[in-house]
């Protein structure tokens, strides 16, 4: 039985990401960051000519720049908002339009995330807060791992990828034939190919278990996660603590969701996920949503990659 759900799951996995990926059910995050911003905005005092923060957002793999952080920018305007450029920077500081998100190894990565940072702090003046949804996760790992001096403030990651890596851990007990199978298959999935993501792909192996090990120890920085109840399938079964939020959403184009945004609006004012009304905010509640997610993590372990260590993330 166990191989057989296992297949089922793959199945279902494979089916819904080919049809995200090939248009046939579309999930754009610039419409949906337009659709989210209100209809009559909200009245707001004159723009003071310095803002009072900044905040990077890192959309995910197959994204194009530079509108997915319209919605946060309308919602918050005393704060400099502006989207990560996987092209990198022009030569006035500003990030490179592209029509999708470029295959980039995590070391180029987390040094380009890490230089826009620098960039963005020297411009507004305070830390960076970062908001990073998918497969920009990847990146914040990676430069938290090679930059660990980086001048910002917090942490939002939106349907993180926790636990990356595990193919490249598990080399010396699964045929290297299997993995290049499993690797080929999980870059067919994606808008590259399954030759065209293999920069990605090939870094994640090699060093993707080691940036989220050197990032999962507390450094004392304030962090929140808000983690859609379809990727519960992918945690460990861990306990989890407070500042992980679980929404009934798919993966992916969470900023672009109205409720969510004003979870991550009231981090970013405060450093701690909002207190009051959480349970409307993320679509229902909490304790059932967290019970739900424990079931799921626990089913799916049956089918995942063995853990080769079974010391659970902080």
């Amino acid at each position: 039985m166990a191989p057989l759900a296992a297949v089922l799951v793959l199945v279902l996995v494979v089916g819904v990401a080919r049809l995200a990926f090939t248009g046939t059910v579309r999930f754009d995050p610039d419409e949906l960051a337009i659709a989210s911003i209100p209809k009559t905005p909200k009245a707001v005092s004159a723009p003071a000519s310095k803002p009072r923060g900044a905040v990077l957002v890192v959309d995910g793999f197959g994204s194009s720049c530079c509108h997915s952080a319209d919605a946060l920018r309308a919602a918050e305007p005393h704060l400099l908002v502006r989207q990560f450029s996987y092209h990198g920077l022009t030569s006035a500081g500003q990030p490179v339009p592209y029509g999708r998100a470029g295959n980039l190894s995590l070391q180029v990565l987390g040094d380009r995330l890490a230089a826009q940072v620098e960039a963005l702090s020297r411009q507004a003046g305070p830390p960076v807060a970062i908001v990073a949804e998918s497969e920009g996760t990847l990146g914040v790992y990676a430069m938290l791992a090679r930059h660990p001096h980086v001048p910002i403030s917090s942490v939002t990651l939106l349907s993180p990828i926790v636990e990356p890596g595990q193919f490249g851990q598990a080399g010396e007990t699964v045929p290297g034939a299997a993995l290049t199978t499993l690797n080929n298959l999980i870059g067919g999935m994606s808008p590259y190919g399954s030759s065209g993501a293999g920069a990605l792909i090939d870094s994640v192996s090699e060093v993707g278990a080691s940036y989220f090990a050197e990032v999962s120890h507390d450094h004392g920085l304030p962090w929140m996660a808000v983690v859609p109840l379809a990727d519960a399938v992918t945690l460990p079964a861990c306990p989890w603590p407070k500042n992980v939020i679980f929404v009934d959403a798919l993966h992916g184009g969470l900023l672009g969701d109205g409720s969510v945004q004003s979870i991550v609006e009231t981090f970013l004012a405060t450093g701690a996920p909002p207190d009051q009304d959480l349970d409307v905010l993320a679509g229902g509640s909490q304790r059932d949503l967290r019970s739900a997610a424990r079931l799921i993590a626990g089913a799916g372990a049956a089918w995942r990659m063995p853990e080769l260590d079974s010391a659970c993330p902080a």
